[in-house]
């Protein structure tokens, strides 16, 4: 099952795209998608506009296919599942590209850069094994800390 997320906002382009690949048959698996507010309605695959919590969702999905929100972005990463992930750059200016990129050039996700290559993105996931992401260290908590230590 591909689980097709756009956490709290919308991106209507990417549900519409996804539509039109399993209308047509291009996407052959099982699509559910959560669509937030977004004004585009699926025709060919089971949609939800929010939940409390979507680990059944990512327990089940094969490939999480979501724009590139931090918090989605992180919580797929830190549990090592297959993420592509499209920018929805019509928010806050584009902010996305570099936690994208850099969690890309990590080996925690594919970063489908246009929509028209998001089948051949899914595909991609479906047969690689993503780094888990671990956060790194906080320097700048451990310097105060010694800072403040009685000694």
């Amino acid at each position: 099952m591909i689980f097709v997320t756009v956490g709290t906002a919308h991106y209507d382009p990417l549900i519409q795209k996804m539509d039109e690949l399993v209308g047509s048959g291009t996407i052959e698996d099982k699509v559910i998608g959560q669509i937030g507010r977004g004004m585009y309605i699926p025709k060919n695959f089971r949609y939800f506009r929010f939940l409390n919590n979507l680990n059944t969702a990512y327990e089940k999905a094969s490939v999480v296919v979501s724009t590139g929100g931090a918090g989605t972005t992180i919580e797929c990463a830190t549990r090592g599942l297959r993420l592509v992930v499209v920018e929805n750059a019509s928010l806050m200016e584009g902010h996305q590209a570099q936690l994208i990129q850099e969690m890309s050039n990590r080996g925690h996700l594919i970063w489908c850069k246009d929509l028209s290559t998001i089948s051949s993105s899914i595909e991609e996931a479906g047969s690689k094994e993503f780094a888990k992401f671990v956060t790194d260290e906080n320097l700048a908590a451990n310097e105060i800390l010694k800072l403040i230590r009685v000694k």
